[in-house]
């Protein structure tokens, strides 16, 4: 890990992926109680990786009965800071048996880079708000295909606190960091900064594309992908979510 990046760093994004993939192995060495959630946690002499796997299933989490907003637990004066429900629940079951691994490291204070592919980069923003709030030390935060974590409250929130630490890694079409929406139209589910996004009309990355951006390179995408496979096509930003896409896209940066 670069422990001095202070931007995107290439080569701590790769290191995170990485070890985001090997959480869906049988290398995860943290888990949920419920068994559902499970993660990663890595100690060298100089940082400590936390990676958390996403779910087996896309379609259980968008659809989730969960998908309405409950306050955030922190009391954040002054704004109304609303998290998916099913992420915060998510959320507590996995922060006790984090915090109980990090305890048992060699070193707890040295600085934790955090990392997770879909449902498990969304969990991965609650653990290191909450990480920091209890006296650890953040170093930066990689999530891939993450799906919008709160309101735009939540995502103030988070920017003042991690904003300049975290890179949110987008491929192509892939849906889930699209989702969710509902339940409010005047109040939606909103990104934080910043995003490294991937278009599908080159192997070079774009920071903080604009929403014209996004359409122009999704179009490209849908269009490619009805010349190749046709009707199959359409199936592109489910499989666009697939972790090792986003393994691929970085390594196969100079």
């Amino acid at each position: 890990m670069n422990l001095a990046a202070k931007q995107f760093d290439l080569r701590n994004a790769r290191t995170l992926a990485t070890l985001s993939a090997l959480a869906y192995t049988d290398e995860a060495n943290v888990h949920s109680e419920d068994g559902q959630i499970h993660g990663l946690i890595t100690e060298t002499e100089e940082c400590i990786t936390i990676t958390i796997r996403g779910t087996d299933s896309i379609r259980d989490w968008i659809t989730d009965a969960e998908f309405f907003r409950k306050s955030y637990w922190p009391n954040v004066s002054g704004l109304r800071v609303e998290v998916h429900a099913g992420f915060l629940a998510a959320f507590y079951d996995i922060l006790g048996p984090v915090i109980d691994r990090l305890l048992r490291a060699r070193n707890p204070r040295l600085p934790i880079f955090g990392g997770g592919h879909s449902l498990g980069g969304a969990l991965m923003q609650l653990l290191a708000l909450e990480l920091q709030r209890q006296g650890f030390v953040i170093g930066q935060v990689y999530t891939f295909g993450q799906p919008r974590v709160g309101n735009r409250a939540f995502a103030r929130y988070y920017d003042s606190m991690l904003g300049d630490q975290t890179f949110r890694v987008v491929y192509q079409e892939d849906i889930v960091p699209r989702v969710p929406h509902l339940p409010a139209i005047l109040d939606p589910y909103w990104h934080s900064e910043t995003e490294i996004f991937f278009p599908a009309t080159g192997p070079e990355y774009e920071t903080n594309p604009s929403f014209w951006r996004l359409l122009r390179s999704d179009a490209w995408g849908w269009y490619r992908a009805f010349c190749l496979r046709h009707f199959a096509g359409a199936l592109d930003p489910i499989t666009d979510h697939h972790v090792r896409n986003y393994q691929d896209a970085l390594w196969q940066l100079k």
